[in-house]
């Protein structure tokens, strides 16, 4: 009698299991094919949608950047080598085309590799030059800088950090060659020339002027050049070509800046930077770039 109420308890389920309409099911089941078995669900759009943005937000992306620059050569780092110099103060522009990669940990941060070429007037006033621990009397010349300026080409690597849809940061590094183009012609100065009196242009002026009064003029300057100077005195005096100048030198650069992105022109970035232009010259400027989509 124990058994009597297990057996009623299960007896529904063993004649629901005999039943037809449950035979029905499980042959249909059976006789379904592996594979329609297998078949995951249907992609929704979301999902879809989801996984094409991660693959186009990893590919590179490419762009063009005009920039232009303002350099500075200021007196008092001169002062440092020289005791009588002229500042430097300059424009240049440059272009450049960069390859960009988002960053995998933070959609924000992105890797640029650019290849830039760019033009810089190097070209201060005329003026008196005369380096630390030499005598102003014998040493000081007159320096002309003619169409001098440096053709450069060089490689950077950039890191950019954006903040939101609208600003961000970046610094980075870049290294190539600087073609050296124009001359530098010097002229001695006249013996009168003292530490005191080198800014004086109407005491310590070249040599070769023959008119307190006006000046010394380009004319004459010119007509006296000829070879380098071979240290003969004031009669000997002349202007000539300074032969050292080296046709090409390593560049150097080192920048840090801001951006701004616009939001209504996908792809348009202004760009404000700063930093060491060539090792040691200051330069501060702006730009524009277009990222390709």
């Amino acid at each position: 009698m124990a058994r009597c109420p297990t057996i009623v308890a299960f007896a529904p389920m063993f004649l629901l299991g005999l039943s037809p309409a449950a035979r029905a099911q499980d042959e249909a089941a059976a006789n379904q094919p592996a594979d329609a078995q297998a078949q995951p669900a249907e992609e929704t759009p979301a999902t879809a949608g989801k996984t094409a943005e991660t693959t186009s937000s990893s590919a590179p992306q490419f762009g063009l950047g005009f920039q232009a620059r303002y350099i500075s050569l200021p007196s008092a780092f001169l002062a440092m080598f020289l005791k009588a110099s002229r500042p430097l103060s300059s424009w240049g522009v440059g272009l450049e085309g960069f390859r960009r990669k988002q960053d995998k940990e933070n959609p924000n941060r992105y890797w640029e590799l650019s290849l830039g070429v760019g033009y810089q007037n190097m070209s201060p006033p005329d003026g008196n030059w005369l380096g630390n621990g030499h005598a102003a009397d014998v040493d000081t010349d007159w320096v002309q800088f003619k169409n001098f300026g440096f053709w450069t080409i060089d490689f950077s690597f950039i890191q950019r950090q954006f903040f939101n849809d609208v600003f961000g940061i970046h610094y980075g590094a870049g290294l190539g060659l600087t073609i050296v183009q124009g001359d530098i012609l010097r002229t001695s100065s006249s013996s009168a020339c003292t530490d005191a009196n080198l800014g004086n242009t109407s005491v310590c002026r070249p040599r070769v002027c023959t008119s307190l009064a006006a000046g010394c003029t380009e004319t004459e300057l010119k007509n006296s050049q000829g070879p380098p100077d071979t240290g003969s005195g004031p009669g000997g005096a002349h202007r000539f070509r300074e032969g050292s100048v080296p046709g090409a030198i390593p560049a150097l650069t080192l920048l840090t800046g801001v951006d701004f992105r616009i939001p209504q022109v996908p792809g348009l970035e202004l760009r404000i930077d700063a930093g060491l232009f060539d090792f040691l010259v200051l330069f501060i400027g702006g730009g524009v770039a277009y990222v390709f989509p």
